[in-house]
């Protein structure tokens, strides 16, 4: 008997020893990437012998949050796998809710976002099972930003503030990822001062609790803020302070895209030479990590900048090249931007019959959407298109069209606005895996934070 007992102690000490480095990993992550993954394998390897189903599923969540902060998505989808199947067989529901929405911000970094809503979807039903209210906040937010980068800012704000009301039931603090996400509406919206303010807080809070990773990412929305401003000295300011957190810390793919956002702001100053250094380097590395639908979307904003060079044989290669690979990984939204280029470029030499061509894709596209951005800048080349086909009347409705989608956007942000001031702004704390909200150029891609 005595040596039964004993062997148990030595279990149950051991297993300590899995939770101390699962708990140390967690705490590594927000600041050394690398190390919380090296504590991660250890602690897989350790809870593997001892049998330690619990722990080991924690440290497979780990590791995979790690995988997905450095860009590895394949390892990160293996490592969740493994957590989400040990969860379900043990029926551990808050830690199988937790697995579903790293899942989700996988995909969602993949630009994958019908399958990342499936799996919030499934998150979501799970947790209102089990009373979760706490959690719901944040698979809620991380649900909108799928909406918002699917081109629904509709159903992105109703998320948002469904979360918001559940902290306003908790009589709670908001999370910082929420005030990241409502600056990025605004700053899709075009209330650059609004956006600012929502980043200014949610900046404050991660310095706060000094993780330096999100910190990286909403200096990087400050910096975006500030080339819609055409304040490029700021932009550039913020852009690179983001950077150096971001190769510290190792994330590739945040990384990659303050590449682009320094190219995008280089090609507004009419630096030309330097946005197309920073462009190629950003659409280099995003070909390494696999990110295909960044890639797709640099091959757009390389089009975009060779039209404004008036290399316009580059400009049509390059999109082209982008529609191509947009087409093949379905990625519709760039489908809609790139249609669209190529509809400005053939009106450049009058030829209205092929830029009604890829203006009506567009539109199709832009409506399944409900993008309301998209469309009004295709209701307005519409315009322009009849214009010079001399039919001004058409071009007259088209024009009132895009003010309607305009008015539109600026409806549902301000019907944000007063709800979100009726329900007081509220929520933090222990948030696992947040994802996402670091805005990438006219994509609309936001990399995933822990």
């Amino acid at each position: 008997m005595k040596s039964k007992i004993k062997i148990e102690e030595i279990d149950r000490n051991s297993f300590e020893e899995v939770d101390l480095l699962n708990q140390q990993a967690d705490e590594a992550r927000k600041e050394n990437n690398n190390l919380s993954l090296s504590v991660s394998k250890e602690a897989i390897s350790m809870a593997q012998l001892l049998g330690y189903s619990k722990g080991l599923a924690k440290a497979y969540l780990n590791a995979g949050i790690s995988c997905r902060l450095s860009s590895n998505f394949e390892a990160a989808i293996e490592y969740y796998q493994e957590a989400l199947n040990i969860n379900r067989r043990l029926k551990d529901k808050k830690a199988e809710t937790r697995t579903l929405n790293a899942l989700a911000n996988v995909y969602y970094s993949l630009s994958n976002f019908e399958k990342a809503i499936e799996y919030y979807d499934e998150c979501i039903y799970v947790l209102q099972s089990i009373g979760d209210l706490e959690f719901e906040t944040t698979v809620l937010t991380n649900r909108g930003l799928s909406y918002q980068l699917n081109g629904d800012l509709k159903a992105a704000l109703n998320n948002y503030l469904e979360s918001l009301s559940i902290y306003k039931s908790n009589n709670s603090k908001i999370h910082y990822a929420l005030y990241n996400n409502l600056g990025i509406v605004y700053l899709e919206t075009g209330s650059y001062q609004e956006s600012l303010l929502y980043f200014t807080k949610a900046l404050k809070e991660t310095q706060d609790v000094k993780n330096v990773i999100d910190e990286s990412f909403t200096l990087a929305n400050i910096g975006r803020t500030y080339i819609y401003m055409e304040d490029f000295t700021n932009a550039i300011t913020y852009l690179s302070e983001a950077m150096i957190i971001m190769k510290k810390y190792g994330n590739r793919q945040a990384e990659c895209q303050v590449f682009a956002n320094l190219g995008k702001s280089y090609m507004k100053m009419r630096c030309y030479p330097e946005a197309i250094k920073y462009y190629n380097r950003a659409l280099k590395y995003y070909k390494e990590i696999g990110d295909k639908s960044s890639v797709d979307h640099t091959l757009c904003e390389l089009g975009e900048l060779y039209f404004e060079l008036n290399d316009y044989r580059a400009s049509k290669q390059f999109y082209m090249d982008g529609l191509e690979f947009s087409q093949k990984i379905n990625d519709t939204m760039n489908v809609v931007r790139i249609n669209t280029g190529l509809a400005r470029l053939y009106l450049k030499f009058r030829d209205t019959e092929k830029a009604i061509g890829f203006l009506n894709t567009a539109e199709k596209l832009a409506k399944a959407a409900k993008s309301y951005k998209d469309l009004s800048k295709i209701c307005m080349i519409y315009s322009e298109n009849y214009s010079i086909s001399g039919n001004f009347k058409e071009a007259k409705v088209f024009l009132d069209k895009h003010y309607k989608y305009l008015e539109k956007i600026n409806n549902l942000t301000e019907s944000n606005k007063i709800q979100a001031i009726m329900l007081g702004h509220i929520k933090n704390e222990n948030i696992t895996d947040t994802p996402a909200y670091y805005y990438n150029l006219k994509k609309d891609q936001i990399v995933s934070t822990v």
